[in-house]
C-alpha cells in the first residue's frame, strides 16, 4: 500500500512537466508551417492580383491604369506572402484576405478617366512645367495646345494662355483681353514689346487651336491655323517657370479655361504643318515632337508626359473635369433693363427751358438701346450682360439728374475712378495757325498719380498740363502750379512751352490761351491775358491717331477741378480777342463748347460739328 502511494506521488509530480512539453511542442508546429490554417481563399486572391499585374497596361490616356498602380498592388502582394509566413492564427489569414481584397478593388478603379484640366480664375492657378521644357521654349520652337475659354473676361488686366516671364522684363508669353484680343509679348531685358491680334480673335465657349512659334528673333501666333500676330523681338531667358494658363510673375493674370493637347516641337513649324496638326492624332514618337501632354485624362496633381522626360505640376485651383462647363447665360436683367429704358423714353420731351430734358436726350437713349440690343445678340459673357443692364439703369438716373439748368462748367474729380473726362469727337489737330482757349478752376493741386500731374486737355499730340504735388509740404506747394503745353512735333517728339510754378492756383477761375503762329513758328501760353511761357522754332503738332479730344484728362493724368468755355480757333488770336462774346458762327472757329447750360450726357457743340460726352464727370449747377 505504501509502495502504491509512493508511485502515484511520482506520477503526479511528473504530469505538469509532461503537459507543458506537449503544449510547447504543438505551438512550435503551428509557427513553423501554418499548414493548419485555411489559406485557399487567400491563394485565389493572390492569383487574381498577380494576373492583373501581369496583364494590365499603365498609361496616361483614358482607359489605361494610372502610372504606379501596378507597383502599389505588387507591394500589397509582397506583404501578403510575408504575412502568411508569420501568421499565428486563422484570424491573421482572414485579415490578409481583407487587405488584398481592398488592394484589388483600389487597383480596378485606378483607371485613367477622360478629363481636362480647368484652370480657374484664381490667383496662382496654372499648370507648371519642368525647367527642361523651358529650355526648349527659348530656342527654335513651336508650342501647340487647345484652349476652351470659359469666361473671356479676365479677373485682372488680362489673362495668360502661356507664359514664362519675370518682373525684370525677361521672357515670352501669350495673353488675351476681355474684348477677345490676343497678343504675343516679350521681355527683352527691360521693355515689353508686343504684337496684337484684332479684337474678337478669341471667343468663349469653344475649343480653339493655339500655336506659338519662336526662332529667337521672330515670334508668330496662330489661332485655328491662321497667322494673327507677328512680333519681331529677341525674348530674354526668364528666371521663372513656364506656366500654362497663368504668368509666373503676375499670378493674378490667370485664365479661366480648359486645356488639352499640349505639344512642344524642337523646330519652327510652317503654317501648313500647323494647320495639318489640327485634329490629328499623336503618340509621342513623331519626329521633332519633344514634349507631349495629351491632358485628356485625370492624372492628379503631378504627372509626366508620354516620354516620361518632362513633368507638369498643378498649382492652385485647377480641377479635372470630364467636359467643359455648360455656359448658360441669363438675359433676364438685360431684357428687363431694355424694357425699362424703352418705357422711359416715351416720357421724355426735349426742350431748352429750365427743367426740360436737354435736346439730344432721345438720340442718346436710342444709342443706349441699340448698344444693349447688340450686347443681347452677340455677347457671350455673363458679366458683360449684367454690366450692360446696370448701365441702362444708371443712364436713366443720370438723365433725370441732368435736366436743363444754368451751369458753371463741368467738374472732373481725379479721385473718382469712374470720372474719365469730357470726350469730344471727332478728334482735331490744327495744322497751321491756331489758338486754344478755356477757363479752368482747379479744386486742388494735390494729385495721387505718379508723377503728381494733371492734364487739363489733350488729344494725344497736343495738350496742357499742370504740375501738382503728392505730399503737402511748403516746398511742394510752392513748386506746384506750373506746367507745360506738350506738343508732339514730327521729328522732334514732345516739346513745347512751359510756364512757371505758381501760375495756376486752386479755387479761382483762370483764362488760359495757347497761341501758335505758324509763320514765325512760336507757341505762347497766356494766363488771364499775360504771357507766361513761349517756345520758338516750333512747328505744328503731328496729326493725332486718337479718336477724341479729352477735357480734364489725357494719358490717364486727370485734373481735379472745373473747365468751361472751351474754344479752338484756326487763327492767331490776340490778347484783346481772348474770351470774346461769340455764338459759334465766327470765321475760323473750329470747336466751341460754352458749358454754361446743362445739356445732358451727350450733346453738340455750338458749331454743330463736334459731339461732347460726359464720361463720369458732372455739371456744376
Amino acid at each position: 500500500m505504501k509502495k502504491m502511494f509512493k508511485n502515484l506521488k511520482k506520477v503526479a509530480l511528473a504530469l505538469p512537466i509532461i503537459l507543458v512539453l506537449f503544449a510547447v511542442s504543438c505551438a512550435n508546429d503551428d509557427d513553423a508551417t501554418g499548414q493548419n490554417f485555411d489559406i485557399a481563399l487567400l491563394e485565389a486572391r493572390i492569383d487574381e492580383a498577380e494576373n492583373l499585374i501581369a496583364t494590365s497596361v499603365e498609361g496616361i490616356n483614358a482607359g489605361d491604369f494610372q502610372p504606379g498602380s501596378k507597383q502599389s498592388l505588387q507591394d500589397v502582394v509582397n506583404w501578403i506572402y510575408k504575412r502568411i509566413e508569420s501568421s499565428k492564427a486563422q484570424a491573421d489569414i482572414d485579415d490578409a484576405v481583407v487587405k488584398i481584397n481592398a488592394a484589388i478593388d483600389k487597383f480596378l478603379v485606378s483607371l485613367v478617366s477622360e478629363a481636362f484640366p480647368w484652370v480657374k480664375s484664381e490667383n496662382g492657378a496654372g499648370i507648371q512645367f519642368s525647367d527642361n521644357i523651358k529650355a526648349l521654349y527659348f530656342n527654335d520652337v513651336t508650342v501647340e495646345f487647345q484652349v476652351y475659354i470659359v469666361d473671356i473676361n479676365p479677373s485682372g488686366c488680362c489673362a495668360n494662355l502661356i507664359s514664362s516671364v519675370d518682373p525684370a522684363a525677361n521672357g515670352l508669353g501669350v495673353r488675351y483681353f476681355g474684348d477677345g484680343q490676343v497678343e504675343i509679348y516679350a521681355g527683352i531685358g527691360g521693355t515689353w514689346p508686343e504684337a496684337e491680334a484684332p479684337v474678337g480673335t478669341l471667343v468663349a465657349g469653344q475649343w480653339i487651336n493655339i500655336a506659338l512659334t519662336n526662332n529667337q528673333s521672330t515670334s508668330n501666333l496662330y489661332v485655328n491655323g491662321q497667322l494673327v500676330a507677328t512680333l519681331e523681338a529677341v525674348p530674354a531667358l526668364s528666371n521663372l517657370p513656364l506656366i500654362l494658363g497663368n504668368s509666373p510673375a503676375f499670378i493674378e493674370r490667370v485664365s479661366n479655361a480648359l486645356y488639352k493637347e499640349f505639344r512642344v516641337w524642337n523646330s519652327v513649324l510652317d503654317a501648313s504643318t500647323i494647320q495639318s496638326n489640327i485634329g490629328a492624332s499623336f503618340d509621342g514618337s513623331e519626329s521633332g515632337l519633344e514634349v507631349y501632354f495629351p491632358l485628356g485624362s485625370n492624372l492628379g496633381s503631378s504627372f509626366s508626359d508620354i516620354s516620361g522626360d518632362y513633368t507638369a505640376t498643378i498649382n492652385g485651383t485647377v480641377e479635372w473635369v470630364s467636359e467643359p462647363p455648360i455656359i448658360l447665360l441669363d438675359y433676364t436683367n438685360l431684357n428687363a433693363s431694355i424694357q425699362q429704358i424703352t418705357d422711359f423714353r416715351t416720357t421724355v420731351t426735349e426742350g431748352d427751358m429750365d427743367g426740360d430734358y436737354p435736346i439730344g436726350v432721345l438720340e442718346y437713349i436710342d444709342s443706349l438701346i441699340a448698344s444693349a440690343n447688340d450686347t443681347l445678340e452677340n455677347e457671350t459673357r455673363q458679366t458683360a450682360l449684367d454690366d450692360e443692364a446696370a448701365r441702362l439703369t444708371d443712364a436713366i438716373n443720370l438723365i433725370n439728374a441732368n435736366l436743363v439748368a444754368p451751369a458753371d462748367g463741368v467738374y472732373i474729380d481725379s479721385e473718382d475712378p469712374n470720372a474719365v473726362g469730357l470726350r469730344i469727337t471727332p478728334n482735331y489737330t490744327p495744322q497751321g495757325d491756331y489758338t486754344y482757349e478755356f477757363e479752368v478752376r482747379l479744386k486742388t493741386l494735390n494729385f495721387t498719380t505718379t508723377p503728381p500731374i494733371g492734364d487739363i486737355m489733350g488729344n494725344g499730340n497736343i495738350g496742357f498740363r499742370v504740375n501738382g504735388y503728392a505730399e503737402l509740404t511748403e516746398e511742394n506747394v510752392l513748386n506746384s502750379g506750373g506746367g507745360w503745353n506738350w506738343t508732339n512735333v514730327e521729328g522732334f517728339g514732345y516739346i513745347g512751352p512751359e510756364y512757371p510754378a505758381g501760375t495756376l492756383k486752386s479755387g479761382t477761375w483762370q483764362h488760359v490761351a495757347i497761341v501758335h503762329d505758324n509763320t514765325i513758328m512760336t507757341t505762347s501760353i497766356y494766363v488771364d491775358g499775360e504771357m507766361v511761357g513761349q517756345s520758338t522754332d516750333i512747328g505744328v503738332p503731328a496729326v493725332s491717331g486718337w479718336e477724341e479730344i479729352w477735357l480734364g484728362n489725357s494719358f490717364g493724368f486727370k485734373m481735379n477741378g472745373d473747365i468751361k468755355d472751351f474754344r479752338v480757333w484756326d487763327e492767331v488770336r490776340t490778347v484783346g480777342q481772348f474770351d470774346a462774346d461769340i455764338d459759334g458762327t465766327e470765321s475760323n472757329l473750329q470747336i466751341y463748347f460754352p458749358l454754361d447750360r446743362v445739356k445732358g450726357i451727350q450733346f453738340k457743340d455750338e458749331t454743330g460739328d463736334y459731339a461732347g460726352e460726359l464720361r463720369g464727370v458732372i455739371w456744376n449747377k
